[in-house]
């Protein structure tokens, strides 16, 4: 008899929804899951076809309990089916993306999620002017790059949620900042930050598709504005909020002008890795609701596996990716406190849940992010880091996608780690190599660095026979009519190759 009165309820909600009385509370609205009965129900047979049409939370008579139902359609028919029994039917594939968010929200439990919690609004407003702050800051360290900026644009568009909740008003969109770290968050008001450095160390689009859609799984499963929420609680409201940036409010924001020819890297300004630490340091990002706790990563890394095999990506992408992220602070010595990823352990107990950890690669993604790799190295270069910037450059080089100005940025990197004979011989080769590369289109800071090099290696006649060739092409290029920045520069190089001569004439 009870189990008539809840049908007879549920078919007046589904068929004059809006009219339902208070204690039978519609959670999901419209929606339309395809599946099939796993057995026999309701004198219907397995293998027929239902279709979930609604998620109801009652209370029924004499009991204290709300309980969840599901409005199922069987053959033309209303049925209620209590939560506990769902597993009678098995879901269908999903055909489009709205079905497949529908069908993410069910068996995530969001619809009961959002009805218990609420979307709390103003909460989220706040968390967006607190985001949009930060973000401001961030553009100090952001990749100008319009290709790349829309390649990765076009992944992330490709996987993200837009059709997800009307009651969700978060604006989805991507930023790029320049940091050597394989750096990836998402913020709570939707922004999703990828840095050049995580662009570097994957080697596949299946691997960059993988790690969006980590993140992009904790923003769908509310994962930041609950840890918030609960840590906002913990804490005195206000000092909360008065806290959230402290870290990076006192941090130094400049960005470091590198003091070189600009042609000679393809890059004009680059940041420093001391801003970019403050900028990203972890308890900043931290209070923001992203660290995560060790089911909260599974639970996303669980949610792109769907994703990522719904949008046709390899969903092992995620393995590779963390391995090769592993692979990165290995390298560098580093297994603990590492920004997003709390330790390689952590990385590596979400590995054996991600799936197969074999190593994917494809050299379109290679070819696309070839520049940044070389931008990264340059950036490196700038801060001295010399190690970091020849091991950037030689992946380009073992991929054959290297140009003749990664080789300038090579010999100049194994110039301050090293003067040997063997170093100095495989300089001038790679120089050589670039001059070759560089065509008829002379490279004007291959020369430069050539002069400095055989300087060195004690060859001043040589030096001084390309020193005038420098002067003639300084000439030239003067004789072109340049203005302003570029013509100081010409000046000061033509003054300086002068001074050179006459130091090789008084040896």
């Amino acid at each position: 008899m009870k189990r008539l009165a809840t049908l007879f309820i549920l078919t007046i909600l589904v068929t004059t929804a809006g009219f339902a009385k208070p204690k039978h509370k519609d959670l999901s609205g419209n929606i339309a899951i395809k599946g099939e009965l796993t057995k026999e129900y309701q004198q219907s047979p397995a293998g027929t076809p239902v279709i979930i049409r609604r998620v109801v939370k009652m209370n029924n008579p004499g009991e204290n309990s709300d309980n969840i139902y599901y409005a199922v359609e069987v053959n033309g028919i209303q049925e209620t089916i209590p939560s506990d029994e769902m597993g009678i039917i098995a879901i269908s594939a999903p055909e489009t993306d709205w079905e497949f968010w529908q069908q993410i929200y069910l068996k995530n439990h969001l619809y009961e999620y959002f009805n218990d919690r609420g979307y709390k609004h103003k909460l989220r407003q706040e968390i967006d002017e607190e985001c949009l702050d930060y973000l401001d800051k961030l553009n100090e360290i952001a990749y100008q790059d319009d290709y790349i900026t829309s390649y990765v644009q076009g992944i992330f568009s490709k996987l993200n949620a837009t059709t997800i909740d009307s009651n969700r008003g978060e604006s989805l969109n991507i930023r790029i900042i320049q940091s050597s770290e394989p750096d990836a968050f998402m913020l709570p008001n939707g922004s999703m930050v990828i840095s050049t450095g995580l662009l570097c160390t994957l080697d596949s689009e299946d691997e960059l598709a993988a790690v969006i859609a980590c993140e992009l799984g904790h923003f769908v499963l509310d994962h930041q504005v609950n840890n918030i929420y609960r840590a906002e609680r913990r804490a005195k409201r206000a000092a909360f909020w008065a806290d959230v940036f402290a870290t990076t409010a006192s941090a130094a924001l400049d960005v470091a002008y590198w003091d070189d020819n600009e042609d000679a890297y393809a890059v004009s300004l680059v940041a420093d890795i001391g801003a970019i630490a403050s900028l990203l340091s972890i308890p900043a990002t931290d209070r923001l609701g992203m660290k995560y706790k060790t089911s909260q990563e599974i639970s996303s890394d669980r949610l792109a596996r769907q994703l990522l095999a719904f949008k046709g990506y390899n969903p092992d992408g995620i393995a590779s990716a963390l391995g090769k992220i592993i692979g990165y602070y290995n390298l560098h010595q580093r297994n603990k406190d590492i920004p997003r990823y709390g330790s390689i352990g952590n990385l590596q107990k979400r590995i054996e849940k991600a799936g197969e950890s074999h190593s994917l690669s494809a050299r379109p993604y290679l070819r696309t992010t070839s520049d940044v790799v070389s931008f990264n190295a340059s950036m490196n270069y700038a801060n001295k880091r010399y190690k970091e910037t020849a091991r950037l450059i030689r992946k380009n080089i073992d991929n054959r996608l290297a140009t003749d100005n990664d080789y300038i940025i090579l010999v100049k990197a194994e110039m301050a780690l090293s003067n040997t004979e063997e170093v100095n011989n495989r300089c001038l080769a790679m120089l050589d190599k670039a001059q070759e590369m560089a065509g008829t289109s002379p490279n004007l800071d291959i020369y430069k660095q050539k002069i400095l090099l055989l300087m060195r290696m004690n060859k001043q006649a040589q030096a001084a026979d390309i020193l005038k060739e420098y002067i003639t092409l300084l000439s030239a290029y003067e004789g072109q009519g340049i203005e302003g920045t570029e013509k100081e520069w010409t000046n000061k190089e033509i003054g300086w190759a002068n001074q050179m001569l006459d130091r090789i004439s008084r040896i």
